[in-house]
């Protein structure tokens, strides 16, 4: 028998309406594969980029008696830090070359899409939607079409009227990437001896704040993804309960359900709704809890004045770049250098210019560091004081922990800088905090520090575990583009009413 050909292809963006629009140097910067390329980083020792295509290929190897057993068809594969809306011509471009690579590649057994479904577009709400639409009418409708998602992923009709079965993460961190590629690889072979799947989904009036949706015991998230798992069995194959991302704005906002039964909808639904019911249950429990930036640099003053006290992390959500902030925010740096607080250190701080700066004073310079002189957006205001260049480094790394363990790393130029009493590692490519790594390689010792400050909304958590329990941990309140305070954004396709920004918020379930 001929071994089975699969395509492979991806486009994975979260797009903050609120953040500057994105376009092909962002994703340069990130993931631009083409072609081979997918396969080679697919399989690599320690690959760049999304690690469900990791898994995917290594499940089809494994299956296939190894790579000569299924031929992988890579087509294309681009993926941006999250940011704004993507530019319409770059998309419909990069648009049009899959349609063109995937169309020569005919035929194929099957399609394998590593998205990450929270894309919005200057042109449209739903480029996820063009994406699989156009693969849906390339390939037609007897090829079956998988796709794994992130559970921040915002799910339209084109969306899942285009795929046959929809892969949600199933945790916050997302460190189960890896295994739901592997899941995509074992329900693709499925499909492809026949098995034709049934879904059904429901979309909830609830948009949970960000700090809320930790899969952790004691979460109301985490407890409705148990519940969904628990309800997996023969007749039920996927259960992807995602909560969105409020900060696309868009018309298909909402914590959403997706149950795909292999071959009973009604069995499908009924899951669905009992799910979709116990949430809206819990949506109480969605209300974030954080502390303000004066009690954050109490604490941190306390902390390092009292070496027997145990050291604190802190977490600035509002400017994640895992969101769309631009990860450069002063409202922490300021007020913990106002305060005196020393035995602190922050990472990352992004600010190319000010690397380029310290880079042209050299290591042991004494500089005025000047942050932000180079940004436009509005929340990132400046900050000058005098900063000793503790080190420089070119930012490439092995990631140990959390989403970055094994995982090749590079935060770009990078500059070390001790500003006062707190330590700023500034990186030249914006990213959030995913691990202690981000300390460690670049020479902060982070249990040698009295407090740590992360940008990072709640990946950060898997990569710190070792060092903080949670209730050592602080996200504070602070302005920023990813703020959890949703009553601060100007919502314009928000669906209204939409719990808990509206009270009043009511919802049945379908009949």
């Amino acid at each position: 028998m001929a071994a089975k050909r699969i395509a492979v292809l991806g486009f994975s963006l979260e797009s903050n309406r609120f953040a500057p629009p994105c376009g092909e140097a962002d994703f340069r910067e990130r993931s631009f594969l083409v072609g081979e390329e997918i396969c080679l980083d697919a399989r690599a020792e320690h690959p760049a980029h999304d690690l469900s295509l990791t898994g995917f290929y290594a499940d089809m190897d494994a299956a296939c008696g190894g790579a000569a057993g299924w031929q992988a068809v890579p087509i294309r594969f681009i993926a941006s830090m999250p940011a704004g809306p993507v530019e319409e011509a770059f998309f419909k471009d990069f648009l049009e070359n899959c349609r063109r690579d995937l169309a020569a590649a005919q035929p194929v057994d099957g399609v394998y899409i590593c998205e990450h479904g929270g894309a919005i577009a200057t042109h449209t709400h739903d480029p996820d939607g063009d994406m699989f639409t156009m693969v849906r009418e390339v390939v037609g409708p007897a090829v079956p079409i998988v796709a794994t998602l992130d559970l921040h992923c915002n799910i339209s009709d084109e969306m899942e009227e285009a795929v046959d079965l929809m892969i949600g993460y199933r945790t916050n961190p997302h460190v189960d990437l890896y295994e739901r590629g592997v899941e995509a690889a074992g329900a693709l072979r499925e499909m492809m001896a026949g098995l034709r799947p049934k879904s059904y989904r429901v979309r909830l009036p609830l948009v949970a704040p960000s700090v809320t949706q930790l899969t952790a015991d004691g979460y109301p998230y985490g407890d409705l993804i148990k519940r969904g798992q628990a309800m997996i069995d023969e007749e039920i194959m996927n259960v992807s309960a995602v909560t969105g991302f409020a900060f696309a704005d868009t018309p298909k906002n909402g914590l959403t359900v997706v149950v795909t039964a292999r071959h009973d909808v009604a069995r499908a639904k009924q899951v669905a709704i009992e799910l979709a019911e116990s949430a809206w249950r819990d949506r109480e429990r969605y209300r974030p809890r954080m502390i303000s930036v004066e009690e954050a640099a109490a604490k941190a003053c306390a902390v390092g004045a009292d070496a027997s006290a145990p050291a604190l992390l802190f977490a600035d959500p509002a400017d994640n770049p895992g969101g769309g902030g631009r990860g450069n925010t002063t409202y922490i740096l300021a007020a913990f250098h106002a305060a005196g607080v020393t035995g602190c250190a922050l990472s990352p701080f992004f600010d190319a210019p000010l690397v380029a700066r310290a880079m042209a004073a050299g290591e042991g310079a004494v500089i005025e560091a000047a942050f932000n002189t180079g940004e436009t957006q509005e929340l990132s205001l400046p900050f000058t004081a005098e900063a000793r260049v503790r080190g420089l480094f070119d930012g490439s790394f092995i990631g140990t922990q959390g989403m970055a363990a094994g995982k090749s790393m590079n935060t770009g130029p990078t500059a070390v800088l001790e500003v006062g009493g707190v330590t700023v590692v500034v990186v030249s490519q914006r990213q959030q905090a995913l691990s202690s790594d981000y300390f460690s390689v670049f020479g902060i010792d982070p249990t040698a520090m009295r407090s740590l400050v992360v940008k990072s909304r709640g990946h950060f958590r898997a990569g710190f575990s070792h060092l903080f329990d949670p209730a050592r941990i602080h996200e504070v309140d602070v302005l920023g583009l990813t703020s959890p305070v949703l009553a601060r954004f100007d919502w314009r396709y928000l669906p209204r009413p939409v719990f808990p920004l509206d009270e009043d918020a009511t919802w049945s379930p379908p009949m």
